[in-house]
């Protein structure tokens, strides 16, 4: 073969043409000079190769802590899906997963001629480790080559940000109890470590309530709640994969379907509208008691999200009792009442051992320090924000709206932006004014919103901006490269990873 290129070659020089030869190289995955870690995504904070390598067949069984067991389920779906029969043990291992002085999420493995070591912090770090072991192993056997190998290597890992959150409106479209832990398991792949849930919101009241029992499942975009036990069930489905739920009751606006039901909270009663009456002493009572029912429906949560967004001000300029509230503290605007309003609310939530988190207003108003505050409208919000000593979540629409088209096929509204996955990918809260909120940001949080989205849409929203998402909450800056990640991101779909983390 070589000298018959060299001949054809050897013909068009003589002729004064030019000839780009590209012959066939074999497909084997160390053939196509790259390395089976060269797939990890996101990006490993320290990378050492050794030079060694560890055949798969050598890879015969596993020994894992009690402490990281949860994390077993989903090795062990690895290794049916590419067919290694892998067993697990207590004695020596081949692969053994173990704990070690490691700050929480932080992992570090090692992969030579004598097996795989890998030690971690926590469950959390745990669970990263395996998961990056199970796209090595996606990549080695991308063929299907008996004599597949992991090449060797050291790698060290820990997270950017301590807060990776994903938000999914369950109040417009519902999704149901299996379509969300669905959802847990691939945040957990892409090592996101929050889920914020946004249960009510003016279109629909999504879990069970015994404060308020009239508030039922039917809702105006589709139908369905949560019980107690669906909430149980998906609580400690979400901890086994290391994930913290943050859930959400949006008050006082986006309030359309609780004032449907409990017009006596809202300003005026004819006419309730999306906002509750600020003014309304029982309106606070009632908020106490439904708030203390979803701490206890959500006991694990450390955070609880008030909402307090968009609440438009023209019925409360209009409402005696908003009125007389306003001139008995004193106030200028019903924007400091509200701020009053919802402040009181989030002492509530700090006096029930749990920390309060916000929208983001950009309207001035400030919150006491120990209130988190979720950027979502603007660029500038945690410039604003960090003189106050509040911690930022950053969400800014135009880079972490997934509901916003990653393609102009899709259905889309007057407000969003398109976004494509580079676009996500592109994100960085310390962009601009690094100096100004880097004590500030405490996290990164991309958000799905359904107003146009059917639970049936779920995935193809996700796929491939989580990707990118997870990258950028996870990697170092310096470990950030779109050609690098856009390569590893391509290699992992050749090799069949992204059809597994979806369950296809």
């Amino acid at each position: 073969m070589e000298k018959n290129f060299a001949k054809i070659k050897n013909i068009l020089d003589k002729t004064g043409c030019h000839c780009i030869v590209q012959q066939t190289r074999k497909t084997e995955f160390d053939t196509m000079e790259e390395k089976t870690f060269s797939v990890l995504l996101p990006a490993p904070a320290g990378l050492r190769e050794n030079g060694e390598i560890f055949p798969l067949k050598k890879l015969t069984s596993f020994s894992v802590t009690e402490t990281f067991s949860a994390a077993v389920p989903e090795l062990k779906r690895v290794f049916a899906v590419l067919a290694l029969n892998v067993e697990e043990c207590s004695g020596n291992a081949s692969l053994t997963v173990s704990e070690a002085a490691l700050a929480p999420e932080t992992w570090e493995m090692t992969i030579d001629a004598n097996g795989i070591a890998v030690s971690a912090g926590d469950l959390n770090g745990a669970i990263y480790a395996l998961t990056a072991l199970g796209q090595m192993l996606f990549a080695a056997t991308i063929t299907g080559d008996p004599a597949a190998v992991l090449h060797g290597v050291t790698l060290h890992d820990e997270p950017r940000f301590a807060r990776r959150g994903f938000l999914l409106d369950s109040a417009r479209h519902f999704q149901s109890k299996q379509e969300i832990k669905k959802l847990l398991r691939v945040l957990a792949l892409f090592r996101i470590n929050s889920f914020h849930w946004h249960l009510v919101d003016g279109p629909g009241w999504r879990y069970s309530s015994g404060t308020a029992p009239l508030l039922d499942g039917r809702g105006t975009m589709s139908d369905g709640q949560y019980s107690r036990e669906d909430i149980q069930e998906i609580s400690a489905f979400a901890k086994t994969l290391g994930i913290s739920i943050v859930p959400e009751v949006d008050v006082p606006g986006h309030s359309d379907f609780l004032l449907k039901h409990y017009p006596q909270f809202a300003c005026d009663p004819q006419n309730p509208g999306s906002e509750l009456c600020i003014g309304n002493p029982e309106t606070m009572n009632f908020l106490k008691s439904m708030f203390t029912e979803l701490m206890e429906l959500f006991p694990d949560s450390p955070v609880i999200h008030l909402g307090g967004d968009e609440a438009a001000v023209e019925h409360w300029e209009n409402c005696p009792e908003c009125r007389a509230a306003l001139q008995k503290k004193g106030l200028s605007d019903m924007r400091e009442l509200e701020n009053d309003f919802m402040v009181e609310l989030s002492r509530f939530i700090v006096k029930s051992g749990r920390t309060p988190m916000v929208w983001g207003t950009c309207s001035g108003q400030l919150y006491p320090p120990d209130t988190m505050i979720q950027a979502w409208l603007d660029i500038r919000e945690p410039l604003k924000i960090a003189p106050s000593g509040n911690k930022v979540i950053y969400s800014v629409c135009n880079s972490l709206y997934f509901d916003y088209p990653a393609n102009l096929c899709e259905p889309w509204q007057s407000w969003m932006f398109s976004l494509d996955e580079k676009g996500v990918y592109m994100t960085d809260p310390h962009v601009i004014w690094a100096d100004q909120v880097k004590d500030c940001i405490a996290g990164i949080e991309a958000c799905l919103w359904t107003e146009m989205l059917p639970q049936h849409r779920i995935f193809a929203k996700l796929f491939p901006r989580i990707a990118a998402y997870c990258e950028c909450a996870w990697s170092k800056p310096e470990k950030k490269q779109w050609a690098s990640y856009f390569h590893r991101r391509e290699l992992l779909e050749a090799a069949g990873y992204f059809d597994y983390v979806k369950g296809v």
